[in-house]
């Protein structure tokens, strides 16, 4: 459980989510620019809103958790167990914006047209099963 707090007090997943929060708003804008009416424009510009949303989301997480705990450095068992659930909260809401973000570049090349939305969307399989071979390999070790 100390792992957590290790963990924490890195500040990746703050620092990765507030990066790829404002990636993926970055995008949203330049489709609304686009001014693409088609269905597909706005499914792609929420995909990206929402993985925004869900960045944002696991860095208040871990900033505010990291802001909580500074300075302590003996932590009973219980909050070590209160803040493993609740990081994994955000964890999960950094998890769940980095795979909809992968989603979305896929989405994204449907923009462009017929040929590049079937290109993006093999390359997005296969990187998405790619992530998931590595994951089960990750959680599979004997640590």
């Amino acid at each position: 459980m100390i792992n957590e707090v290790l963990e924490l007090r890195s500040g990746q997943v703050a620092y990765i989510s507030s990066l790829m929060a404002g990636f993926s708003l970055s995008i949203a804008v330049q489709i609304i620019r686009g001014k693409d009416q088609r269905l597909v424009a706005t499914v792609n510009y929420l995909l990206f809103i929402v993985t925004t949303l869900l960045f944002l989301i696991a860095l208040y997480i871990d900033v505010s958790i990291s802001l909580r705990v500074v300075g302590i450095e003996h932590f009973t068992e219980e909050a070590l167990s209160r803040i493993g659930r609740i990081r994994n909260f955000g964890t999960s809401a950094a998890t769940s914006a980095f795979l909809l973000f992968i989603l979305s570049i896929g989405v994204l090349g449907w923009l462009k047209s017929n040929r590049t939305g079937i290109i993006s969307t093999i390359i997005v399989a296969m990187t998405l099963a790619t992530i998931i071979v590595a994951r089960n390999m990750i959680v599979g070790l004997d640590i």
